[in-house]
């Protein structure tokens, strides 16, 4: 079976893309003869996956947001149906994104197509019940990495093994590095709407700390494609210098004493390193009106943004979301929690402890080749 197994992973978002770059190196280790194809980024593509599809520049968040990706994301759809028709692989794996890959999972079911989906939508944090009743009905394993997703999946009837979470794979070798440099770091996040939302405001506020505490302004560049946006903004926004910085996120919040981010993935890889930040978002004005109009009971579920905090229930890392977030109270917060930071490690540390399950994108790879 080995030599003829062909496996499809879709991978959308540069987080995404990471933990399905460690997934395919994991599979290739057990699996040599694999072929592994489907859509990824630059990550799978180095870890040596047959990238048929990019499309980490096209991920979005919100309701207004996806309007203008529209043509673009159902270009993707088809390109994704077509790939799994004409490939008919052994198994298709899809990691997060579950807009465009609730219609893939149905589709992949209609061919026969076996289905792991390996980090599933949230719909035990934010979600209903028969939401996660309807992707059980598509898939024949779920690959989870909370153990809150494990007992609800388990509550809808799907195939559940909780593998803990992929980010614990990248983190650990930067867990005991030396003590931090004195680099303020700003992750203004991975999609141009939150680049153009946020950044404007993170500079002017890191010019204030940075003098404060006599740190160094670094921006992450987490795409080549944003790197002239970004720093056509710091051109127009800020009075001193800055470095930039491409390449792992990792290697930068390593080094950093101080942290303005986006709300996403990098908020728990600063938690799970122990690195004081603060965290902002800011949603198209529309967006976050019908949000908070029409969809409150489904807010009020969710009482923080960021998941270091969702997971220890308290507010352990300031969050500025929407109108709170502006140059002033992100001064203020960022202020707080350097100043704090000593009472940070328990709770740091109790993180780690909650997600870590030894090597996950191993554990996942076994678990998928075992369904074959």
């Amino acid at each position: 079976m080995a030599k003829s197994l062909k496996i499809m992973i879709s991978a959308c978002e540069l987080s995404a893309d990471n933990y399905a770059a460690e997934l395919v190196k994991a599979l290739k280790s057990l699996a040599p003869h694999a072929t592994i194809f489907g859509v990824g980024g630059p990550a799978c593509k180095k870890a040596g996956m047959d990238v048929k599809w990019d499309m980490t520049a096209l991920s979005t968040v919100g309701l207004i947001e996806p309007i203008l990706f529209l043509p673009k994301l159902y270009q993707s759809l088809t390109k994704m149906k077509a790939m799994l028709k004409e490939n008919q692989p052994d198994l298709f794996i899809p990691l997060d994104n579950q807009g465009l890959h609730g219609a893939c999972c149905n589709y992949a079911k209609k061919l026969g197509i076996k289905t792991v989906y390996y980090i599933a939508p949230q719909h035990w944090h934010w979600g209903k019940k028969e939401d996660g009743v309807k992707l059980a009905s598509m898939v024949n394993h779920i690959l989870a990495i909370f153990k809150q997703e494990e007992r609800f999946y388990q509550s809808c009837g799907a195939a559940v093994t909780y593998v803990g979470h992929p980010i614990t794979d990248r983190i650990k070798p930067y867990r005991n590095l030396p003590k931090k440099e004195p680099v303020l770091s700003i992750f203004p996040g991975s999609r141009e709407h939150e680049i153009k939302r946020l950044l404007p405001d993170l500079v002017i506020a890191a010019e204030t700390l940075a003098k404060e505490y006599s740190l160094v302004t670094t921006i992450s560049i987490a795409s080549p494609a944003y790197r002239e946006l970004i720093k056509s903004l710091v051109d127009n926004y800020a009075k001193c210098n800055v470095q930039f910085h491409e390449g792992a996120s990792l290697e930068l919040i390593s080094k950093s004493a101080l942290s303005l981010v986006s709300s996403g993935t990098v908020s728990l890889e600063h938690a799970l390193l122990g690195v004081p930040h603060v965290v902002t978002y800011r949603f198209h004005p529309i967006t976050y009106w019908l949000a908070t109009t029409f969809f409150k009971k489904t807010l009020e579920k969710i009482p923080y943004m960021s998941m270091p905090n969702m997971l220890l229930n308290k507010e352990l890392f300031p969050e500025l979301l929407q109108d709170k977030f502006s140059v002033d109270s992100c001064i203020q917060k960022a202020n707080y929690i350097y100043k704090n930071q000593e009472t940070l490690n328990n709770d740091c540390n109790h993180l780690w402890d909650i997600l870590y399950r030894g090597s996950v994108a191993e554990q996942a790879a076994t678990q998928i080749l075992s369904l074959l």
